[in-house]
């Protein structure tokens, strides 16, 4: 499976403690540069920079974007979100990771499929890799993380 990500679920999953659930399922996940930059460089000391830092190299890659600006300058995305949504394209991935409503949008227009972070963490549960998922949701809403009430418990 071929996967890109966003800094927001990175940094999510970092602070609930389950980045490692990325590597578990789904494998080798792709960064842009602008992801890198957000979450390791203007990030350092937050949650995700450490993660994100030590598997770059590793199970995450680095990939450049060859036209950065289409998706940043069509639906005035930030440059993560844009390089994220881009590269998923240029890649053909199978999946993009997004959590914003507005980058998520502009990837289904673009025909882009997404996962956000709740969808990892509904993964790892159909996988046993997690029990609790009233704990999880609420553990998510403690860092700050909007729920839709159709997920929440």
């Amino acid at each position: 499976m071929i996967v890109v990500s966003n800094s927001g679920p990175l940094i999510t999953l970092a602070r609930v403690e389950h980045f490692a659930l990325l590597r578990e399922l789904l494998g080798r996940v792709y960064v842009p540069q602008g992801v890198y930059d957000e979450v390791v460089v203007a990030g350092a000391g937050l949650p995700g920079s450490r993660e994100l830092e030590e598997a770059i190299g590793g199970w995450m890659e680095i990939r450049p974007v060859r036209e950065p600006l289409i998706a940043r300058s069509m639906f005035a995305l930030g440059r993560g979100e844009a390089e994220a949504i881009t590269l998923a394209l240029e890649i053909k991935a199978d999946v993009v990771l997004l959590d914003d409503r507005k980058a998520r949008r502009a990837a289904q227009f673009l025909g882009v499929p997404l996962m956000g972070t709740v969808g990892v963490l509904r993964l790892a549960l159909e996988a046993g890799r997690l029990e609790d998922w009233d704990g999880i949701i609420e553990k998510l809403e403690v860092h700050g993380f909007r729920i839709s009430t159709r997920i929440r418990p």
